[in-house]
């Protein structure tokens, strides 16, 4: 998870409209606290804050071509990278993260390169030789990405919309599965399945097709050069990814790096049945679990959601829980608070 913002031909290019820009980009500072990141180009903003997974030591964004005349700005993971990098080999790498992959590939194919991602992924793209731009985000809408239009003409994209909100006339979500062209200055859609028109499939089920295709899913998901874990809340669909995961943990690169044993995470209030649950799955399947059971922590998290997610989830708790849930929404966590218990 990382933020991006990018500003493309905005009228007022000063010192003090790029401040006011990297003003923005913190707003998405709980996106990516490793790095924030940002590339200027006459009235062309890509800013980034970063958390690094792939290559932390040296790929940092915004993310270049050879000669740094296309920039791009990317929240996400392609797990192709590597079979990518194959059909590249006259280009030059300056990282090993896997996002870079996409500024070669819109050198070598232009817009039409989106397909070839697998991934989840929302980014922007400058190519500062005609001050071009594209945008787009993955098929099914993993990575969050907004589209708002400023009074000026310019055109603004962001992870979340309160990066949008003050300074754009109109904003909305970015549709899936969609590339947006500053060349037609309209969306079109990318992702076209041979299923996509079906209002009934046509395949047949097939169980052990279905196994095959989420088990992919999941180990491709473990690529990573930092330690991770599940989230784990005991319910049929997150025990299932974690018990791919424990499954493969041992001949991945990870196990050899951190140890094969499948890290989990569980938070919730206190005699909350997920928390119960989750340790049952955990103790099942071997897994070093932590849990949280910090209101606090919760009330953190609530902050950074939008409006409708955050109704939405604080009047279900504040009906079975109590009003006192609601309160200090901004309270910053001190540097010492214990946030998981081991078990």
């Amino acid at each position: 998870m990382c933020g991006i913002l990018a500003v493309l031909g905005i009228a007022d290019n000063s010192q003090a409209k790029r401040s006011r820009i990297i003003e923005l980009s913190r707003r998405l500072r709980h996106r990516g606290p490793d790095w924030s990141g940002l590339h200027c180009h006459e009235d062309c903003y890509l800013a980034h804050q970063r958390l690094a997974i792939v290559d932390p030591a040296s790929g940092d964004q915004p993310l270049y071509n050879e000669d740094k005349t296309v920039a791009v700005t990317v929240n996400g993971e392609i797990y192709n990278h590597r079979e990518l990098r194959e059909k590249l080999k006259s280009h030059q790498f300056r990282t090993g993260s896997d996002c870079e992959v996409i500024a070669h590939l819109y050198e070598e194919y232009g817009e039409e390169f989106v397909d070839m991602l697998d991934g989840m992924f929302s980014f922007v793209l400058l190519d500062t030789r005609d001050k071009s731009f594209i945008a787009a985000r993955d098929a099914i809408g993993i990575t969050p990405l907004y589209i708002g239009w400023g009074l000026d003409g310019s055109v603004w994209f962001a992870s979340e919309m309160k990066a949008l909100s003050d300074d754009c006339e109109r904003f909305m979500s970015f549709l899936p599965g969609h590339i947006y062209s500053s060349k037609t200055g309209e969306l079109r859609r990318w992702y076209n399945p041979p299923w996509y028109s079906e209002h009934i499939p046509s395949a047949p089920y097939d169980s052990l097709v279905l196994r095959k295709a989420f088990e992919k899913a999941v180990v491709k998901r473990l690529m990573t050069d930092v330690p991770f874990g599940v989230l784990l809340s005991g319910g049929l669909d997150s025990s299932l990814v974690a018990s791919v995961a424990s499954r493969y943990m041992k001949d991945s690169k990870a196990a050899f790096q951190w140890g094969s044993q499948l890290h989990s995470f569980c938070i919730g209030l206190k005699g909350s049945p997920d928390l119960k649950a989750a340790r049952e799955v955990a103790d099942y399947l071997g897994t070093r679990h932590r849990w949280g059971t910090n209101e606090k922590l919760i009330i953190q998290i609530l902050a950074h959601r939008n409006a409708a997610q955050r109704k939405l989830i604080t009047e279900t708790y504040a009906a079975t829980y109590g009003e006192d849930l609601l309160k200090d929404l901004d309270s910053e966590l001190s540097n010492d608070f214990q946030v998981f218990s081991e078990s």
